[in-house]
């Protein structure tokens, strides 16, 4: 068994079979699919599926996610002849589905954001700046996503990972609650120790952010914040900078749970 693709989902039939279909159609299919249904915190239902996956490679695929037919086989050839530890690939997001992004996308608020936190930097995929933002250019096709780069983190709606090194690092931190945001980050930290993280051009998905499930478990802001400082307290330089984001996050975040 090449790889093991772990997939989680709550009540969202139609994407999950937009994404099974898609799986079906791939040109290599050397792996196996697990998939739980079963609702609560993300990043324990994540590891439990490690502990069964059979596979090498772990491949984390959220349900809202169209891979292309070639995916798969070109996710394996960066593993085969690199010694990646991990490989994701642009996850772009279709125009009508970024009204689904919890994201800053226009206005004074979006030029402050990309010019401040993420120093100018925000169409290049998988790194996190000194005050500890992540940019997410992986979305977008723009001539950074067209190239190869090495990363801080994998795109976490779809991204590979060799099992040895989760297994060496004691798997997924299970202390992340809720949707569990930046356990994905937290992992890629924790193994890059052993070997680049690849985003990789031709290893592309379509993600098609849904309303429902696990969407509607992000409302929970309070522990979406409290996820991002567990992250920053093991990973991020408490410097002046990064104290302002994470107030921005905290102001950010009680205005979106009040409304």
């Amino acid at each position: 068994m090449k790889a093991s693709i772990i997939i989680c989902t709550l009540n969202r039939e139609d994407s999950l079979n937009t994404l099974m279909e898609s799986l079906e159609k791939q040109t290599r299919k050397e792996f196996e699919i697990l998939i739980c249904k079963e609702e609560g915190p993300l990043a324990e239902l994540k590891q439990q599926q490690v502990q069964k996956a059979r596979g090498e490679i772990l491949i984390f695929l959220d349900d809202d996610v169209e891979c292309y037919p070639y995916w798969f086989e070109n996710m394996m050839w960066w593993f085969a002849e690199t010694n990646a530890i991990g490989v994701c690939g642009p996850t772009f997001v279709p125009v009508e589905n970024l009204k689904n992004r919890d994201v800053f996308r226009e206005g004074i608020l979006k030029q402050i954001y990309n010019r401040y936190f993420l120093e100018g930097k925000q169409l290049i995929p998988g790194k996190i700046t000194p005050c500890g933002a992540p940019t997410l250019g992986g979305n977008y096709p723009t001539e950074f996503s067209r190239e190869m780069w090495f990363v801080d983190f994998l795109e976490p709606s779809a991204y590979g990972i060799r099992k040895w090194a989760v297994q060496k690092v004691g798997g997924i931190d299970t202390n992340y609650k809720g949707v569990g945001e930046f356990f994905d980050a937290d992992l890629c930290y924790r193994v890059k120790g052993f070997g680049p993280l690849i985003f990789a051009p031709d290893v592309k998905v379509i993600h098609r952010p849904q309303k429902g499930g696990t969407y509607d478990k992000r409302l929970e802001t309070k522990t979406r914040y409290e996820n991002y400082c567990r992250f920053a307290d093991k990973f991020v330089d408490k410097g002046f900078k990064h104290m302002m984001y994470r107030l921005f996050l905290k102001t950010y975040f009680f205005t979106k749970g009040f409304k």
